[in-house]
């Protein structure tokens, strides 16, 4: 497969080159509007760009960033490679090192470090064991406030509400839900707040809430859907809230083996905002993570913490409903 360049990227989110260098590398001198960064960000992601690491000459130290992810899985999880993308742009802008350590590699070793950024989903053993280095620690996407670790996470509530809203709104009034299910590397299941979410959702509306749930994968979604599609009362939803993206688009596609239309017979919202869905047809409506925001936001959090040690503390970024052709009513 040949590799993607900076001008590959600069040809699809119509930019120069040097523009596209800039917000890859977190220049925070560069005058950019936000949609543009979100647009460099996206062209990256389509077109699958892996980003070669440079070390600055001069360092403030060394930041392990560990993943819960396989290098190898990790080219297929787009939402977890753009939130290394804004650590990693954020911490070489600030002048560290830094120490990639992907599953199953295991702890990185304490001596030396500066602090330790975990991106992903783990145990609370594993927690523990990363709380254990005795380094300034920030967990991001897990709420691990409960284990008293300082984390970065995205908002759930208000954004699945506004899905349940936007359903009821047009006059969709039995949608159901496809939640993923998930566990840690070393086989803890894990909790999914988008569910609850979605049952709170339904419930305020007096209306009783309808589940499946499957892998978070295109092939979940495909599965699952076809499932519900084989069962009576397959005509009694007209609505599709997806927990992510990939099981949204598995399973628009088995309502259109179906010969079911998106949206005219059931519209569709998936979750997380993954460039892909922006080019299906129908595009994807769905919910927007601030992800690179979310990597930065835990660089400066661990900078934070290293400078003023103290109680740990949760940030939240606030996430945004999408509504494109999919579910556009």
């Amino acid at each position: 497969m040949p590799i993607t360049t900076l001008k590959d990227i600069a040809a699809a989110a119509h930019v120069s080159s040097a523009t596209v260098s800039r917000v890859l590398n977190a220049d925070t001198s560069l005058q950019v509007s936000a949609a543009t960064r979100q647009r460099i960000f996206a062209a990256a992601e389509s077109l699958n760009y892996t980003k070669h690491q440079t070390h600055p000459t001069t360092s403030a130290g060394t930041v392990a960033l560990v993943q819960w992810t396989t290098e190898a899985g990790e080219q297929g999880d787009l939402y977890y490679r753009a939130i290394r993308w804004g650590v990693e742009n954020q911490l070489q802008a600030d002048g560290y090192q830094v120490a990639r350590n992907f599953a199953p590699d295991g702890l990185p070793a304490a001596s030396g470090l500066a602090g330790v950024i975990a991106i992903g989903k783990y145990s609370h053993d594993q927690l523990a064991a990363f709380a254990g280095l005795g380094k300034p620690l920030v967990v991001i996407d897990q709420d691990t406030l409960d284990d008293d670790i300082s984390c970065v996470t995205t908002s759930f509530g208000a954004p699945v509400q506004a899905i349940v809203d936007h359903f009821f709104t047009h006059g969709r009034t039995h949608p159901i839900m496809i939640a993923g299910v998930e566990q840690t590397t070393d086989g803890q299941p894990l909790h999914d707040p988008r569910p609850e979410a979605f049952t709170t959702a339904m419930t305020r509306r007096g209306e009783e809430p309808v589940l499946y749930s499957g892998p978070f994968t295109i092939e979940g979604g495909y599965q699952v859907m076809k499932k519900i599609l084989s069962q009576p009362a397959a005509a009694h939803f007209d609505a599709l809230f997806a927990a992510s993206d990939n099981m949204a688009i598995g399973a628009i596609k088995a309502l259109q083996e179906h010969h079911l239309n998106v949206p005219e017979d059931v519209a569709v919202i998936g979750f997380n905002d993954m460039a892909v869905g922006r080019f299906i047809n129908p595009s994807l409506a769905t919910v927007h993570i601030a992800t690179q925001e979310m990597g930065i936001t835990g660089v400066e959090l661990l900078e934070k913490m290293t400078k003023t040690p103290g109680s740990q503390m949760r940030i939240t970024l606030a996430s945004q409903l999408l509504v494109r052709d999919s579910a556009a009513l």
